[in-house]
């Protein structure tokens, strides 16, 4: 049984990974609200701090997501990321890429709206 709270969605996107010592670029893989795996020839420590960055092209103006976060595993020719921080322009943008890209838009919206009452009900 999947312990994944939220929907992944396939989707296929340059991104930068900058740390304390240096910065590169993988292609994304998969992509959801808490985290994205990257393929990438890099390596990094699970558990290192990050700053991510995805440019989408096609639009006027190009729209920039930026999160923080760490590296929850490396295997093979990927790492994969989970996000701790993201502002709130870009938690729209990735809202609407996993509705969008998600064979089920209406689960996705559903799992954030849970997502958000537990954080709600932990915060009181």
């Amino acid at each position: 049984m999947s312990t994944r709270k939220f929907s992944r969605v396939h989707f296929n996107v340059e991104a930068t990974i900058a740390t304390a010592g240096r910065q590169f670029r993988g292609t994304v893989e998969n992509l959801s609200m808490t985290g994205m795996l990257l393929l990438t020839d890099e390596r990094l420590p699970e558990g290192e701090m990050v700053e991510i960055s995805m440019v989408l092209t096609g639009t006027l103006p190009e729209i920039k997501i930026n999160f923080s976060g760490k590296v929850a595993r490396v295997v093979d020719d990927c790492m994969a990321f989970t996000f701790d921080k993201i502002d709130l322009d870009s938690y729209m943008h990735l809202k609407n890429i996993v509705a969008y890209n998600s064979d089920d838009s209406d689960k996705v919206m559903e799992e954030i709206r849970q997502s958000i009452d537990q954080k709600l009900a932990q915060d009181n």
